[in-house]
């Protein structure tokens, strides 16, 4: 099995968006009335059993409760208003603005390819709006879409929904659109204490990474790209200066830094991606939190990829927090068959 090049470079694990403004937190509609609700329609892309419904009540008012409900999809492509089975819900009791772990009375089984509705339902109470994210990755028009009803049902395009779905309580799936996030920071620092920040994580295929992409901010200060193995060590002189006068001081847009040296990494080893400013001049990168480590299974990278921080010479490694970064990989191997597993492939065009 040997590595073959790509007319393109792609990226990995897919959790850099390919647009311009920084990704943010947004409102729903506001569910005040019987029969109201916010939600989506998926497509599921494997066999899934949805236990749980994990999801961001963003305001409250008035002490409401809600009926979380996996729903069938009618011909309309709206929600039928009927459950996917029996039980296939459950009523909250009063809610605050909060993430949140709704367990349904019984369980979806859904077929790969079945279209599905999630729906937030009135039930008592004043209002509540569910949390969107804005501004990450394309405007989704079709599988997945959101739906909302303030008085007639009508389809928007998605961002981002910021909702999962668990076959329990710990483990769920990673779904495009379905983001478990509870916070969102774009964050300053320079070359005070060695500082370096981006990801520890373990590729599922053997590859070879030409660079780095990752969301940057305004801040314009020179900064080296890295690659290191689990210890810190530096792989194959990946370390590769950059500038900070070639960087547009633009919040929110993709950043694409090539190595020097490319460099092949294996499955099963862990490594290291890493900015690491060279100045007193501050850079930014963009880091999502998350409510728990479980959470990491309905995320791009899968559980084997969080952030990690080295302050002073020491590595400090965050299981609820995930770094906007991907790799530049231009080289697969050729025997990798598919199984790419926790993340998406994207061209640096789509």
């Amino acid at each position: 099995m040997a590595l073959q090049s790509l007319n393109a470079a792609i990226q990995w694990p897919g959790l850099v968006p390919n647009t311009g403004t920084a990704p943010t937190t947004a409102a729903g509609a506001t569910i005040d009335a019987a029969g109201e609700y916010d939600g989506a329609v998926f497509c599921a892309p494997f066999d899934m059993t949805i236990s749980h419904v994990g999801w961001r009540v963003n305001t409250v008012s008035g002490s409401p409760t809600c009926d979380v409900r996996i729903e069938t999809v009618a011909a309309t492509g709206l929600p039928s208003g009927t459950l996917w089975a029996t039980n296939t819900n459950v009523v909250t009791g009063v809610m605050t603005a909060a993430w949140r772990l709704d367990a349904l009375t019984a369980s979806a089984s859904i077929t790969k390819g079945q279209l599905f509705a999630v729906k937030f339902l009135h039930n008592t109470g004043t209002s509540f709006t569910i949390r969107l994210l804005s501004s990450y990755g394309i405007s989704v028009a079709g599988l997945p879409y959101r739906i909302s009803n303030t008085g007639t049902p009508a389809k928007a395009s998605m961002n981002g929904i910021n909702c999962c779905f668990g076959s329990s309580s710990t483990t769920f799936y990673s779904l495009f659109q379905a983001i478990p996030v509870t916070t969102i920071n774009n964050n300053i620092f320079n070359n005070l204490g060695s500082a370096a920040r981006g990801n520890r994580f373990q590729v599922p295929f053997k590859c070879r990474v030409a660079g780095l992409a990752w969301i940057a901010g305004t801040s314009v200060g020179d900064f080296n790209a890295v690659l290191y193995d689990d210890s810190g060590n530096e792989l194959s002189s990946s370390s590769t200066a950059f500038d900070g006068d070639y960087k547009n001081a633009a919040a929110g847009a993709q950043v694409r830094a090539y190595f020097d040296n490319p460099v092949t990494l294996s499955p099963g080893a862990w490594y290291r991606m890493a900015l690491e400013p060279s100045s007193a001049t501050n850079i930014n990168q963009t880091v999502f939190g998350l409510s728990s480590a479980d959470y990491r299974t309905a995320m791009p990278g899968g559980t084997n990829f969080h952030y990690a921080t080295r302050a002073g010479g020491t590595w400090t490694d965050t299981t609820t927090s995930v770094a906007l970064m991907d790799l530049l990989i231009d080289q697969l191997d050729d025997g990798v068959s598919g199984a790419v597993g926790g993340g998406l492939l994207r061209g640096l065009v789509g």
